[in-house]
């Protein structure tokens, strides 16, 4: 833990405070790569994203790329989600299915994802 002003960071929030600009250069990028992936797979079911903080946060659109990459419904994903707990639950969803392919995910919490 880092002491700044008062608040205790951890090593990693500390890394992310003291990013110079070629490396706020490089995530940009990554972002700008990823997100053009993830529009090119969602082409198939006439979606797309532009903000991958946000756009993920219903579960509605990580479950319709799921789908579009394992070409096959999840079921039960609300459309519409209009509180906390179907977002959560449309993201339990689309995760629990990557994770029913015996897909292993990493760096979602502090240890690998299972349902």
């Amino acid at each position: 833990m880092v002491d700044i002003g008062g608040r205790a960071l951890s090593r990693v929030g500390h890394a992310a405070m003291s990013m110079r600009g070629s490396d706020v250069r490089w995530v940009e990028i990554q972002q700008n790569t990823f997100t053009n992936w993830v529009n090119e797979q969602l082409k198939t079911r006439n979606a797309s994203i532009s903000d991958l903080k946000t756009d993920f946060a219903d579960g509605v659109l990580l479950a319709t790329l799921v789908e579009a990459l394992q070409d096959r419904k999840i079921p039960r994903i609300v459309k519409k989600p209009f509180n906390q707990h179907q977002n959560l639950e449309n993201v339990t969803l689309a995760l629990r299915a990557i994770s029913d392919d015996r897909i292993r995910l990493v760096n979602i919490g502090n240890t690998p994802y299972s349902l």
